[in-house]
Protein backbone atom coordinates (compact mmCIF):
# COMPACT_ATOMS: atom_id res chain seq x y z
CA UNK A 1 0.00 0.00 0.00
CA UNK A 2 1.31 3.51 -1.16
CA UNK A 3 1.59 6.07 1.92
CA UNK A 4 -1.12 8.19 2.88
CA UNK A 5 -0.35 11.63 1.14
CA UNK A 6 -0.67 13.99 4.15
CA UNK A 7 0.65 17.44 3.13
CA UNK A 8 4.31 18.66 4.01
CA UNK A 9 2.61 17.81 7.95
CA UNK A 10 4.00 14.20 7.60
CA UNK A 11 7.51 14.86 6.00
CA UNK A 12 8.40 17.03 8.88
CA UNK A 13 7.87 14.56 11.65
CA UNK A 14 10.98 13.81 12.76
CA UNK A 15 12.75 12.08 15.75
CA UNK A 16 15.24 14.59 17.68
CA UNK A 17 18.48 13.96 19.25
CA UNK A 18 21.26 16.11 20.16
CA UNK A 19 22.41 15.64 16.96
CA UNK A 20 20.09 16.39 14.83
CA UNK A 21 20.00 13.63 12.99
CA UNK A 22 16.96 11.40 12.22
CA UNK A 23 17.32 7.83 14.17
CA UNK A 24 14.61 5.30 13.43
CA UNK A 25 12.24 5.02 10.81
CA UNK A 26 11.10 7.76 8.56
CA UNK A 27 7.96 9.35 8.71
CA UNK A 28 7.12 9.26 4.98
CA UNK A 29 7.04 5.10 5.61
CA UNK A 30 3.67 5.09 7.28
CA UNK A 31 0.25 6.05 5.89
CA UNK A 32 -1.11 7.13 9.11
CA UNK A 33 0.60 9.06 12.46
CA UNK A 34 -0.58 5.76 15.24
CA UNK A 35 1.03 3.58 12.75
CA UNK A 36 4.47 6.03 13.17
CA UNK A 37 4.46 6.17 16.92
CA UNK A 38 3.93 2.08 17.36
CA UNK A 39 6.77 1.78 14.66
CA UNK A 40 8.69 3.90 17.49
CA UNK A 41 8.21 2.65 20.08
CA UNK A 42 8.76 -1.07 19.21
CA UNK A 43 12.07 0.29 17.98
CA UNK A 44 12.92 2.02 21.27
CA UNK A 45 11.96 -1.74 22.61
CA UNK A 46 9.10 -0.03 24.79
CA UNK A 47 5.76 -1.80 25.71
CA UNK A 48 2.84 0.38 25.95
CA UNK A 49 3.16 -0.81 29.63
CA UNK A 50 6.11 1.19 30.35
CA UNK A 51 5.19 4.10 28.03
CA UNK A 52 1.99 4.61 30.15
CA UNK A 53 4.07 4.60 33.36
CA UNK A 54 6.39 7.12 31.37
CA UNK A 55 4.12 9.61 30.48
CA UNK A 56 1.15 8.84 32.98
CA UNK A 57 -1.41 8.30 30.15
CA UNK A 58 -3.99 5.34 30.39
CA UNK A 59 -2.74 2.08 27.69
CA UNK A 60 -6.26 1.69 26.61
CA UNK A 61 -5.20 5.49 25.46
CA UNK A 62 -2.11 4.98 24.11
CA UNK A 63 -3.43 2.07 22.23
CA UNK A 64 -6.12 3.75 20.72
CA UNK A 65 -3.93 6.28 19.32
CA UNK A 66 -2.06 3.58 17.75
CA UNK A 67 -4.98 1.96 16.07
CA UNK A 68 -6.52 5.95 15.15
CA UNK A 69 -9.65 4.58 17.10
CA UNK A 70 -11.35 7.91 17.96
CA UNK A 71 -13.87 6.19 19.86
CA UNK A 72 -12.06 5.18 22.56
CA UNK A 73 -10.37 8.43 23.39
CA UNK A 74 -11.65 11.42 25.74
CA UNK A 75 -12.75 14.71 24.40
CA UNK A 76 -10.84 15.99 21.82
CA UNK A 77 -8.30 18.38 23.71
CA UNK A 78 -7.25 15.51 25.63
CA UNK A 79 -6.56 13.38 23.24
CA UNK A 80 -4.02 15.99 21.69
CA UNK A 81 -2.45 16.26 24.78
CA UNK A 82 -1.94 12.67 24.86
CA UNK A 83 -0.84 12.62 20.91
CA UNK A 84 1.67 15.49 22.79
CA UNK A 85 2.85 13.34 25.31
CA UNK A 86 3.33 9.86 23.18
CA UNK A 87 5.27 11.83 20.89
CA UNK A 88 7.65 13.75 23.07
CA UNK A 89 7.80 10.54 25.30
CA UNK A 90 9.39 8.92 22.11
CA UNK A 91 11.49 11.80 20.89
CA UNK A 92 9.73 13.21 18.63
CA UNK A 93 8.55 16.87 18.17
CA UNK A 94 4.97 16.81 19.70
CA UNK A 95 3.54 20.04 17.79
CA UNK A 96 4.26 18.33 14.76
CA UNK A 97 2.83 15.08 15.55
CA UNK A 98 -0.55 17.33 16.88
CA UNK A 99 -0.51 18.96 13.84
CA UNK A 100 -0.54 15.25 11.51
CA UNK A 101 -3.08 13.98 13.98
CA UNK A 102 -5.46 16.99 13.24
CA UNK A 103 -4.87 16.69 9.66
CA UNK A 104 -5.71 13.12 9.70
CA UNK A 105 -9.05 13.68 12.11
CA UNK A 106 -10.54 16.95 11.34
CA UNK A 107 -12.88 18.30 14.12
CA UNK A 108 -16.34 17.91 12.36
CA UNK A 109 -17.78 20.65 14.64
CA UNK A 110 -15.37 23.48 14.09
CA UNK A 111 -17.92 25.85 11.86
CA UNK A 112 -16.72 26.65 8.46
CA UNK A 113 -14.53 29.56 7.76
CA UNK A 114 -15.86 32.42 5.82
CA UNK A 115 -14.87 31.24 1.97
CA UNK A 116 -12.04 34.10 0.55
CA UNK A 117 -13.83 37.51 -1.07
CA UNK A 118 -16.68 37.40 0.95
CA UNK A 119 -17.58 40.78 1.63
CA UNK A 120 -19.06 41.07 5.54
CA UNK A 121 -21.35 43.16 6.66
CA UNK A 122 -20.25 45.20 9.70
CA UNK A 123 -23.45 45.53 12.30
CA UNK A 124 -21.37 46.95 14.74
CA UNK A 125 -21.44 50.49 12.60
CA UNK A 126 -25.18 50.20 12.09
CA UNK A 127 -26.05 50.55 15.57
CA UNK A 128 -25.36 54.02 15.93
CA UNK A 129 -27.67 54.75 13.17
CA UNK A 130 -30.34 52.36 15.08
CA UNK A 131 -30.22 54.46 18.28
CA UNK A 132 -30.59 57.71 16.65
CA UNK A 133 -33.53 56.54 14.77
CA UNK A 134 -35.11 54.95 17.65
CA UNK A 135 -34.57 58.75 19.70
CA UNK A 136 -35.57 60.86 16.82
CA UNK A 137 -39.47 58.45 16.65
CA UNK A 138 -39.60 59.25 20.58
CA UNK A 139 -38.46 62.98 20.40
CA UNK A 140 -41.65 63.24 17.42
CA UNK A 141 -43.95 61.48 20.05
CA UNK A 142 -43.36 63.68 22.60
CA UNK A 143 -43.30 66.67 20.52
CA UNK A 144 -47.10 65.45 18.90
CA UNK A 145 -48.39 65.02 22.60
CA UNK A 146 -47.16 68.85 23.50
CA UNK A 147 -48.74 70.42 20.52
CA UNK A 148 -52.18 68.25 20.96
CA UNK A 149 -52.34 69.75 24.54
CA UNK A 150 -50.87 73.41 23.98
CA UNK A 151 -53.61 73.78 20.39
CA UNK A 152 -56.03 71.65 20.55
CA UNK A 153 -56.97 71.51 23.75
CA UNK A 154 -56.44 75.53 24.75
CA UNK A 155 -59.77 77.67 26.54
CA UNK A 156 -62.28 78.42 24.94
CA UNK A 157 -62.21 82.09 25.38
CA UNK A 158 -66.34 82.25 24.41
CA UNK A 159 -66.90 80.87 27.93
CA UNK A 160 -67.71 76.92 28.83
CA UNK A 161 -70.82 75.36 26.85
CA UNK A 162 -74.12 75.43 28.29
CA UNK A 163 -76.09 72.22 29.77
CA UNK A 164 -78.42 70.77 27.82
CA UNK A 165 -80.52 67.25 28.38
CA UNK A 166 -81.46 66.30 31.86
CA UNK A 167 -79.27 68.55 33.88
CA UNK A 168 -80.23 71.64 32.07
CA UNK A 169 -81.29 72.98 35.76
CA UNK A 170 -78.02 73.31 37.07
CA UNK A 171 -76.10 76.24 36.27
CA UNK A 172 -72.61 75.73 34.78
CA UNK A 173 -70.06 76.73 38.07
CA UNK A 174 -68.34 80.27 37.17
CA UNK A 175 -64.48 80.59 36.37
CA UNK A 176 -62.70 83.03 38.54
CA UNK A 177 -59.32 83.70 37.96
CA UNK A 178 -59.14 80.66 35.66
CA UNK A 179 -60.61 78.21 38.59
CA UNK A 180 -63.44 76.37 38.43
CA UNK A 181 -65.77 76.66 41.87
CA UNK A 182 -67.38 73.34 43.05
CA UNK A 183 -70.69 73.56 43.85
CA UNK A 184 -72.70 71.41 46.32
CA UNK A 185 -72.97 67.99 46.09
CA UNK A 186 -76.69 66.57 44.71
CA UNK A 187 -78.08 63.87 46.27
CA UNK A 188 -77.89 60.23 45.06
CA UNK A 189 -80.97 58.62 42.60
CA UNK A 190 -83.27 56.54 43.78
CA UNK A 191 -81.97 53.37 42.60
CA UNK A 192 -78.27 54.30 44.45
CA UNK A 193 -79.47 54.48 48.23
CA UNK A 194 -78.28 51.60 49.91
CA UNK A 195 -80.99 48.56 50.84
CA UNK A 196 -82.56 48.26 53.86
CA UNK A 197 -80.90 45.41 56.47
CA UNK A 198 -82.41 41.21 55.46
CA UNK A 199 -84.29 40.52 58.34
CA UNK A 200 -84.69 36.32 58.44
CA UNK A 201 -88.30 35.43 59.04
CA UNK A 202 -89.20 35.02 62.36
CA UNK A 203 -86.83 37.45 63.63
CA UNK A 204 -88.96 40.56 62.06
CA UNK A 205 -90.29 41.19 66.03
CA UNK A 206 -87.28 40.16 68.13
CA UNK A 207 -85.69 44.22 68.68
CA UNK A 208 -82.42 42.16 69.48
CA UNK A 209 -82.23 39.35 66.74
CA UNK A 210 -78.19 38.61 67.42
CA UNK A 211 -78.87 38.32 70.96
CA UNK A 212 -81.27 35.83 70.65
CA UNK A 213 -78.69 33.39 69.34
CA UNK A 214 -77.44 31.30 71.87
CA UNK A 215 -73.65 30.04 72.21
CA UNK A 216 -73.38 25.94 72.59
CA UNK A 217 -69.94 25.58 74.55
CA UNK A 218 -68.23 22.04 73.67
CA UNK A 219 -68.67 19.32 76.42
CA UNK A 220 -66.15 18.59 78.81
CA UNK A 221 -65.72 16.76 81.90
CA UNK A 222 -65.84 18.01 85.46
CA UNK A 223 -62.58 18.00 87.40
CA UNK A 224 -62.34 14.87 89.39
CA UNK A 225 -61.49 14.71 93.74
CA UNK A 226 -58.06 13.32 94.07
CA UNK A 227 -58.55 9.28 94.72
CA UNK A 228 -60.74 9.21 91.89
CA UNK A 229 -60.74 5.52 89.86
CA UNK A 230 -60.64 6.02 85.98
CA UNK A 231 -63.56 5.19 84.19
CA UNK A 232 -62.96 4.94 80.44
CA UNK A 233 -65.44 7.28 78.85
CA UNK A 234 -64.12 7.16 75.01
CA UNK A 235 -61.80 5.30 73.27
CA UNK A 236 -58.31 4.41 75.33
CA UNK A 237 -54.98 4.42 73.65
CA UNK A 238 -51.07 3.52 74.23
CA UNK A 239 -50.14 0.45 76.39
CA UNK A 240 -52.73 -2.40 77.71
CA UNK A 241 -53.62 -2.68 81.68
CA UNK A 242 -51.09 -4.76 82.47
CA UNK A 243 -48.37 -2.20 82.05
CA UNK A 244 -47.44 0.13 84.92
CA UNK A 245 -48.42 3.57 82.92
CA UNK A 246 -49.47 7.28 83.80
CA UNK A 247 -53.75 7.47 82.47
CA UNK A 248 -54.52 11.28 81.17
CA UNK A 249 -58.00 11.46 80.23
CA UNK A 250 -59.19 14.32 78.53
CA UNK A 251 -61.45 16.77 79.97
CA UNK A 252 -61.75 18.81 76.36
CA UNK A 253 -60.91 18.75 73.28
CA UNK A 254 -56.96 19.38 73.21
CA UNK A 255 -53.41 18.08 72.02
CA UNK A 256 -51.22 15.76 74.28
CA UNK A 257 -47.68 14.66 72.93
CA UNK A 258 -45.47 12.04 74.65
CA UNK A 259 -42.16 11.81 73.76
CA UNK A 260 -39.48 9.53 73.83
CA UNK A 261 -35.72 10.11 75.42
CA UNK A 262 -34.50 11.47 72.15
CA UNK A 263 -37.64 13.81 71.95
CA UNK A 264 -39.30 11.64 69.19
CA UNK A 265 -42.85 11.83 69.76
CA UNK A 266 -44.52 8.16 70.93
CA UNK A 267 -47.96 9.68 70.74
CA UNK A 268 -49.36 12.41 69.41
CA UNK A 269 -53.23 13.01 69.37
CA UNK A 270 -55.88 15.35 69.39
CA UNK A 271 -57.49 14.26 72.18
CA UNK A 272 -61.42 14.82 72.29
CA UNK A 273 -63.96 14.50 75.79
CA UNK A 274 -63.39 11.24 77.44
CA UNK A 275 -60.75 9.69 75.05
CA UNK A 276 -57.48 8.57 77.06
CA UNK A 277 -54.00 7.77 77.02
CA UNK A 278 -52.17 5.29 78.69
CA UNK A 279 -48.54 5.96 78.33
CA UNK A 280 -46.00 3.41 79.86
CA UNK A 281 -43.71 4.51 82.78
CA UNK A 282 -39.96 3.38 82.88
CA UNK A 283 -39.05 4.25 79.47
CA UNK A 284 -37.84 7.60 79.90
CA UNK A 285 -40.86 9.72 78.36
CA UNK A 286 -42.37 13.05 78.76
CA UNK A 287 -45.42 14.42 78.40
CA UNK A 288 -46.26 17.48 76.77
CA UNK A 289 -50.06 19.37 76.60
CA UNK A 290 -50.79 23.41 75.62
CA UNK A 291 -53.75 23.47 78.09
CA UNK A 292 -52.81 22.38 81.54
CA UNK A 293 -56.75 22.26 82.55
CA UNK A 294 -57.50 19.97 80.06
CA UNK A 295 -56.49 16.46 81.00
CA UNK A 296 -57.29 14.77 84.60
CA UNK A 297 -53.94 12.13 85.08
CA UNK A 298 -54.41 8.85 87.04
CA UNK A 299 -51.70 6.71 88.68
CA UNK A 300 -52.28 3.44 89.72
CA UNK A 301 -55.46 4.00 88.27
CA UNK A 302 -56.47 6.91 90.89
CA UNK A 303 -56.47 10.39 90.13
CA UNK A 304 -53.74 12.68 91.31
CA UNK A 305 -55.26 16.09 89.79
CA UNK A 306 -54.99 18.16 86.59
CA UNK A 307 -51.51 17.37 84.42
CA UNK A 308 -49.47 20.74 83.97
CA UNK A 309 -48.86 22.77 80.71
CA UNK A 310 -44.93 22.16 80.74
CA UNK A 311 -42.81 19.20 79.36
CA UNK A 312 -43.31 16.75 82.49
CA UNK A 313 -41.53 13.37 82.81
CA UNK A 314 -43.53 10.52 83.29
CA UNK A 315 -41.42 8.50 85.74
CA UNK A 316 -40.93 11.58 88.03
CA UNK A 317 -44.52 12.32 87.69
CA UNK A 318 -45.55 8.87 88.57
CA UNK A 319 -42.66 8.68 91.72
CA UNK A 320 -44.42 11.16 93.17
CA UNK A 321 -47.56 10.56 92.95
CA UNK A 322 -47.23 7.34 94.12
CA UNK A 323 -45.54 8.71 97.03
CA UNK A 324 -48.25 10.83 98.20
CA UNK A 325 -51.24 8.22 97.60
CA UNK A 326 -52.67 6.93 100.34
CA UNK A 327 -53.74 3.06 100.58
CA UNK A 328 -57.29 2.92 98.09
CA UNK A 329 -60.24 1.23 99.87
CA UNK A 330 -62.17 -1.53 98.09
CA UNK A 331 -63.43 -0.39 94.80
CA UNK A 332 -67.17 0.29 95.03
Amino acid sequence: MAPLDTGSVSHTLRLLDHLGERVGPAPEQFDRLGVYLRAIREHRGWTLAELAAATRIRRVYLGAIEEGDMSALPSRPFALGYVRAYARALGIDGELAVARFKTEHPDLTEPLRAPVGVKHEDHESRRPLILIAAAAVVCAVVAWNIVQRTVFHAEDPSGPPSVTGRDADIPAPPLANGAMRVGAPTAPPADQTTPAPYVPPGLENTAAAPSAVAVVEAPKLDVLPLGARFQPKGEVYGVTEATPAVVFQARKPALLIVRRADKAPYIARQMQVGQAVRAPIGHGLTVEVLDGEAFNAFVNDQNVGLLAAKPTSLDSFAAAATKAQTPAGPVQ
